[in-house]
């Protein structure tokens, strides 16, 4: 069910520049997305390369895991290489493209990794413009542990292009710096992701070695000096300051080690987990005990330790039912959290790490789907769309007074958001530091799109038949400072002002999204799918509007 965790599948794409020889290389890995969205972001990085001949672009898919993972991986791509062969060669009206396909649908709905990227490779080998050779090598890291096997697409075989290919791999493995940790492969970037949109607090002298590190938003730590360790999500505690931090006393809090005498290394990675874990118990329309808690958890520990991290068992210190009133405690403070109610325990650190992390969710779904397999089902449903319906509210949206015409504002949104897979309508009306929220969405999806919106987001709606002005924007930009958030989606009527634009312009180079949605955009759908759509539109097209900002520099 939860196969090769510990492996990471990574596309390349390298172009070469004949005249310097200098070899740009760029590429998606499975930590940033799942495999079933490969083909889309490959299709992206395809464009990117602009008017480059194909001469000098050259297609590289990487696996990286253990020696004995490399081998299942090698005999997996080999048996379903042979058998598109023998089936193309025993019948000439073979139709191998739609084979292909078929299989590469089917083995979306499945989690072995291997088996997913074999038949990605496959497709990308046989069914797209050429007919590619496979080139292969193995790289072998310096610890023997790590191996990393690549396959080059190339039209026909050249040593040049071996060699060519070994160097752009070499490019990827020296910015990325691979690594196990615990059971997990690690790269800087997915690492580094945490980082993004942090202010520096100051910096500090090491109380464990020379040097400095810098302390940033969260708690975060980053080593300065040379020949340090690469960074690993280190959290500021007692040995830096002398005093107990909020996380040293999460720790306790939160540390299987104490209660059940488990002692999970590296605990960075068990803790990015164990969050992820206890968000989706959070969103999840259970209501926990400390029995069914005590089940689930469990069997997280035993995946944890059979999949992710090593494992040192230890004398425990604390009974268990301590560990789980905490736990339980902690889910309904999360819960409140996300329908918006005011709190003081949760901090933006948390909805950070939860949107750079999001990959984990799919096999904590996975997990939780044995033991709660109507609440998973239920999670990926939505509401039945009619057009004629949605029609109609937007129709009476501009009935009856100015409340009513802005009650039926807020029906309409929550009609759009409510038949969106993925996104669940967590909360209406509600007060945030004296001001108003009109409605606000969690995030349940496994899709990197979806999750280019964050954890939480906020709605509002102005029924107006003016243009939202620039007020309103930086009103919402103060609720989204308070709460955390990263995104609001604001349906108005007849959008915003350009002074409210600038605005919004502003706050995304701030990584804050506001995300225009007027009537014009809602008249334009004509079936459900087309919601997801228009949302992701409005993001990437606000992701390009400052893209070349020079307020990027400032």
């Amino acid at each position: 069910m939860l196969e090769n965790i510990g492996a990471l599948l990574t596309y390349l794409i390298a172009v070469k520049d004949d005249k310097t020889g200098h070899i740009e290389v760029k590429g998606i890995n499975s930590l940033q997305c799942l495999l079933k969205d490969f083909p889309r972001h490959i299709e992206a990085l395809k464009k990117e390369t602009g008017e480059a001949k194909s001469e000098d672009i050259l297609e590289i898919y990487c696996i990286l895991g253990t020696n004995q993972q490399i081998e299942v991986f090698i005999r997996q791509i080999r048996k379903i290489q042979y058998q598109v062969f023998n089936h193309i060669l025993s019948d000439s009206d073979f139709d191998y493209k739609a084979y292909i396909l078929h299989k590469l649908v089917e083995k979306k709905q499945k989690y072995n990794l291997f088996a997913q990227a074999a038949w990605l490779i496959t497709y990308h080998t046989f069914c797209l413009e050429h007919l590619y050779s496979l080139q292969q090598f193995r790289l072998i890291g310096q610890d023997g542990k790590l191996e990393v096997y690549c396959l080059g697409m190339g039209l026909e075989y050249e040593d040049s292009r071996l060699l060519w290919m070994q160097s752009a791999a070499e490019i990827w493995i020296e910015r990325e710096a691979p690594r196990i940790s615990g059971r997990q492969v690690i790269i800087n970037s997915f690492w580094l992701g945490d980082l993004k949109g942090r202010r520096i607090i100051g910096a500090l002298p090491q109380n464990d070695g020379d040097g400095y590190f810098l302390l940033v938003e969260g708690g975060k730590k980053i080593r300065l000096n040379v020949g340090s360790t690469a960074y690993m999500n280190e959290q500021i505690g007692y040995k830096d300051i002398n005093l107990f931090s909020i996380n040293d006393i999460n720790i306790i809090l939160s540390n299987p080690v104490y209660s059940f005498g488990l002692l999970f290394q590296p605990y960075e990675i068990f803790e990015d987990w164990q969050k992820i874990f206890q968000y989706a118990i959070a969103v999840l329309d259970v209501k926990w005990t400390i029995k069914t808690l005590q089940e689930v958890y469990e069997a997280f520990l035993d995946f944890m330790g059979k999949q992710i991290c090593e494992c040192i068992e230890a004398p425990p210190m604390l009974t268990k039912e301590i560990f789980f009133d905490v736990y339980l405690k902690r889910i309904v403070d999360m819960r409140e959290y996300l329908c918006c109610k005011e709190e003081t325990v949760l901090s933006n650190d948390w909805l950070r790490m939860i949107g750079n992390r999001f990959i984990y969710l799919s096999n904590i779904y996975t997990l939780l789907e044995k033991y709660n397999p109507k609440e998973i089902r239920e999670m990926n449903r939505t509401k039945t769309f009619k057009l004629t319906d949605f029609r109609q509210l937007l129709y009476e949206s501009e009935k009856g007074t100015a409340y009513q015409k802005g009650i039926i504002w807020e029906e309409v949104a929550a009609y759009m958001l409510e038949r969106i897979v993925g996104l669940k309508v967590n909360g209406r009306r509600l007060r945030v530091a004296r001001q108003e929220i009109d409605l606000c969405c969690i995030n349940i999806s496994v899709e990197e799109e979806l999750w280019n919106f964050g954890a939480l987001i906020l709605v509002e709606c102005k029924n107006w038949n003016r243009k939202a002005d620039v007020r309103v924007i930086r009103s919402i930009g103060q609720i989204m400072y308070i709460k955390g958030t990263t995104t609001t989606f604001l349906f108005s009527k007849r959008g915003v002002t350009s002074e409210a634009e600038a605005e919004i312009i502003q706050l995304a180079l701030r990584e804050v999204h506001v995300l225009c949605i007027t009537k014009n955009d809602l008249l334009s759908i004509s079936k459900k799918e087309e919601f997801k759509e228009l949302l992701s539109r409005k993001w990437y097209e606000l992701e390009q509007s400052i893209e070349n900002d020079l307020g990027l520099l400032g």
